[in-house]
This record gives C-alpha cells, structure tokens and sequence, in this order.
C-alpha cells in the first residue's frame, strides 16, 4: 500500500494521532480489509457513538482490518486512511457511517476524489464495494441508491456476523462483489438497489440488547465535540413517538441497559478520562438516571448528558450534575406554545416548564441550551410569538434568583421525516422561515443574556430534498458536483420537482421512496396519527 509523505495532511493526521487515546489495537495483516468512512469532519465523525462502535467491532472480527477516514474540510481532496495513510480505492470494501443528509454530497465527492466509479452500476469489479450504513439508511437510502453497493438497514449488533461473514468467506476464494451481493439480498437488514425490484421490502433489523454491551467511544481525543469524554449509552429508542420525530420511530422499541450494566462497562473501558457523557434519544425517560449520576459523582466521574426533558428535572438529579461539574443542561421545549407541543405529541405543560425552570434557577448550572421547531404543520403567529414568552418567563425566574444564566437557542426549520405520521406534512417555503426568523432575533435580542445560533436557511431546504428525494435527487448530486453546477441547474438536468417534493400534500396511496423499507410500524398506523391530527384541527 501506498503512502504519502512530506506534506501538511501528514503533520494534521500525525497531530491527531499523537493525541488520540486509542484502545483498540490495529492488526497489521488481515484477510479482509475494510475503510471506515465518515463523510464529515473528524470533530464530527469521532464525537459519533454509533460510528465508532462500527469501528470497534470491525476490528474485533477476526481476520479484518479497519481503518478510518474523514472529509477533512481543510483537505477535502484527501482519500487516504487515517492510521496508515492508505488510498480508500486500496481496500476491498469502503463503507460509510452516515447520519446526516446533508452528507449526502461529500459520500459522492469523495468517491470521485479517491478515483472509484461513482456509479455502481459501471463500477469496475476490481474496485472497492461500496457500502453504507447509519441512521438516514434506514430512513430514506434511495438518492444514494445510484453509488451504493449495499445499504446495511438497521442497527449493526445483529447483522455484523452475515456482513463480515459473506466478505470473509468470498475473500478466501476471490472476491467476488455479484456473489456477495446476491447473497445478502435475500436476508433482512439488507438492501441492493441493483437486485431489488422494489416489489420486496427490505425489514430494518433491531437488536433486543439483551445480550449486547451499550456502545462506548473506545477512542477519546481533544479534538471531537466532545472533548476528551468517554460516551456511553444508556439506551436506545424512544417511547414517546413525537409526530415529527425520526429516531424514535425507527428505533423502536425503546431499550435500556441495566445501572448495573453502564457502570461495567464504563469501569471496564473507561481509563483515560474522568469525563462520562451518557448517551440516548430519550435518556431523561431512563428509570434510573438519578442512581446513576450519584453513583457517577461518587466515584469522581464529570457527567455529561444528551439532551433532557423538562419534566424529569428534579432536585436531586440536578445536586447530582452539578457535582458532576455540569456547566450545560439541554432542553428541547420544540414549540413555543402548549397547544403546538400537543400536536406534535411532545405533551409538556408550560406548569411543567416553569417548574423545571425554578429548580434549574438554584443551580450552579451556567448555561441553557433549548431547541424549537419553526414550520411546524398549523403553526401560527401565536406560536412564534409563544418562544419569545417561554424564553422571557424563564430568564426572569433565574435573573429573580440573582443567578447568572446563558440561554443559548438553537430555532430548526421543521424537516417531514420518513417513518413519522409527518412524513406526508409539507415544509415551509424558504420566505415564511426568514420572516419568523425575523421577527425571532428582532424579540430575542430585547431578553437579556440570550443568544440564537445562526441556521442556514437554504441548508435546511436542502435536508428536506435530500430527506425525501427519490433517485433522481442522487443523480443531481452527481451532476452538481461533476460538472460544477448550481443546485437549480442540477436539479433541472436531473428532473427534480422541488415544489412537488417539498411543497406538495400526499395520501397515504401515493409511493414514497423509503417504501422499500419496512420499518416495523405499520404506514396505515402513522397515517391513522396523521388524519385524527388532521380532522381535529390540531393541524389545518
């Protein structure tokens, strides 16, 4: 294998080594060797659990090789590994960790950057098989489905023995990607775009957990988001099924792992940091979150949480975070009024609210971070204007407590998701968005010692076309990046109605992209959620 030397990528990777804290011991001769790629940067990829768990029982397996690599924002034109420094079009398979759409363009960038066919169909047998697996896989895959080999669909723990095992047992005769495709085509958790007629639907796989250790970051570096902590999680799923909400449809049912479990495997792996971030889509919903914070804190541990539902703060857990040296606390209220958070099942009083916030107003705790939805479906002027209230009522019950307190707001344009009763909803157009956004930092500004994130408008549009684009969106990628044009000209060659994507109410009748998939809820059941929502004019 080739390696390149003498240059600043070199002295930027060898930095990152040098300071990476890494507990998995590479092999330096394998059967099977594999590229890891997560199609954003390091900071981004490493502070993801889920991908470096992938790495981790990648390189548990027996006769493989995993090594990974980034779309380095600084080096974007850089293909190789990060351990060995190893061209991706080098191994057998390059498989990328995606969890965000707007991802989508880099995973095609740099397909054509390490010179491998972008397009499956006329790749060369002789160059790697391209797979993808991560959260939007089992969303809505199909605008990628052009440059895809093969879709892993749904959580790793269970499919990793047929996925290594096919590779292995073909890579012992020839490598042979027909083969191997074929093969796994026909079992659950696995798509072909090339093989699938669309008539068969491919089942998401889940793991029950019973027999699985919680996913742990195996690497702690200071140059991720998370900065020198070691991630952990405390279960997977959400029991509360939010309209709008992706992870907790598709990672149904919700799981947990035992107190007893978390604390084995923190004291097991944990030894380069005192920092323990606990990780899960509902983690304020864990029975025993408060147990184990204290048991955390008594033991000398930081802790660090996901975001936390208003409802579940109480006295003790908030003792306990702060002496877990807790500076931020993250909340998710989504809308400003009672009657939105209704509609999207989010169920969280403004009692609850402003009770949550008297017991956060004694804390040390310094800064509050909230999350909105803006667009969300039936939204009205009183539910913009709702923020502003909720931000003002619970900067005076801190200021009353002479506390000083940040509340930094993160305000998303509300994205339909594949697998939601608002899956068949439409998005707000880009001119609505400015002017809540608008009239949002206009109010915001007058509430002292309260500060809103900057969102790119024009970024969430394209989630949304990404979001639920059919193939035709994947060939626009494609066109926009090989021959240099803007996005309304890509979409053009590439047929693309964004009005009839975005903008366009559907039924239940018409076929959506994702329906290869089936994600273990019924559509007739979110569908059902959708009309009651509707007729009650809790929506239109």
């Amino acid at each position: 294998m080739k390696k390149l030397k003498n240059n600043k990528f070199f002295s930027f990777r060898k930095n990152i080594l040098n300071h990476e804290k890494n507990s998995i011991p590479l092999k330096r001769e394998g059967l099977l060797s594999i590229a890891l790629v997560f199609p954003n940067s390091y900071a981004v990829g490493m502070s993801n659990l889920g991908f470096q768990s992938v790495y981790r029982l990648f390189n548990e397996f027996p006769g493989v090789i995993c090594e990974r690599a980034f779309y380095y924002t600084d080096f974007p034109s850089v293909t190789r590994t990060l351990e060995s420094n190893t061209e991706l079009r080098e191994f057998d398979v390059v498989a990328f960790s995606i969890s965000f759409e707007l991802d989508f363009p880099n995973l095609v960038q740099i397909l054509i950057n390490a010179g491998i066919t972008p397009f499956s169909s006329i790749r060369h047998f002789r160059e790697p098989l391209i797979i993808a697996g991560g959260a939007v896989c089992f969303l809505n895959p199909t605008p990628l489905s052009p440059f895809v080999d093969l879709f892993v669909v749904g959580e790793i723990e269970q499919q990793l023995e047929s996925l290594i095992g096919a590779f292995l047992e073909s890579k012992k005769v020839k490598f042979n990607k027909e083969k191997i495709l074929a093969s796994l085509n026909s079992k659950a958790g696995f798509y072909v775009p090339e093989l699938n007629d669309l008539a068969k639907k491919v089942q998401k796989v889940h793991s029950s957990l019973k027999n699985e250790i919680p996913q742990y970051s195996p690497i702690i570096s200071p140059y991720i988001h998370f900065k020198n902590m070691f991630l952990v999680e405390v279960g997977r799923g959400c029991g509360r099924r939010c309209n709008f909400c992706a992870a907790s449809h598709i990672y149904h049912p919700f799981r947990i792992f035992s107190v007893e479990k978390i604390m084995e495997t923190i004291q097991k792996f944990c030894r380069e940091t005192r920092r323990i971030g606990l990780i899960g889509s509902a983690i304020s919903d864990y029975p025993g979150i408060d147990e184990l914070s204290e048991q955390l804190v008594n033991e000398g541990y930081e802790v660090g949480l996901s975001s936390f539902r208003l409802d579940k703060i109480s006295p003790s857990l908030i003792k306990s975070l702060e002496q877990g040296r807790l500076k931020t606390i993250t909340f998710a209220p989504e809308a400003g009024t009672e009657r939105m958070r209704n509609v999207i099942h989010k169920n969280l009083s403004f009692k609850q609210i402003i009770e949550a916030a008297e017991v956060i107003s004694f804390s040390n705790i310094r800064q509050i971070k909230l999350y909105f939805l803006i667009g969300l479906p039936g939204e009205t002027q009183e539910d913009i204007e709702g923020i502003v209230n909720l931000v003002d009522k619970m900067q005076q019950i801190f200021l009353k407590q002479k506390k000083h307190k940040r509340i930094v707001l993160s305000v998303n344009t509300f994205i339909p998701k594949p697998f939601t009763p608002f899956q068949w909803s439409t998005m707000e157009n880009e001119y609505n968005i400015r002017r809540k956004r608008k009239f949002l930092n206009n109010q915001i500004k007058k509430i002292s010692n309260v500060q809103i994130s900057p969102k790119s408008t024009k970024d969430e549009t394209l989630q949304g076309i990404f979001s639920l684009g059919d193939v035709n969106v994947g060939k626009a990628i494609y066109y926009k990046i090989s021959e240099k044009l803007d996005w309304q000209s890509a979409w053009i060659k590439a047929g693309v109605d964004l009005n009839q994507i975005l903008y366009s109410s559907t039924n239940i009748k018409k076929k959506l992209p994702w329906d290869i998939i089936h994600s273990g809820i019924k559509k007739e059941k979110l569908w059902e959620i959708w009309e009651r929502n509707e007729s009650s004019n809790k929506i239109l």
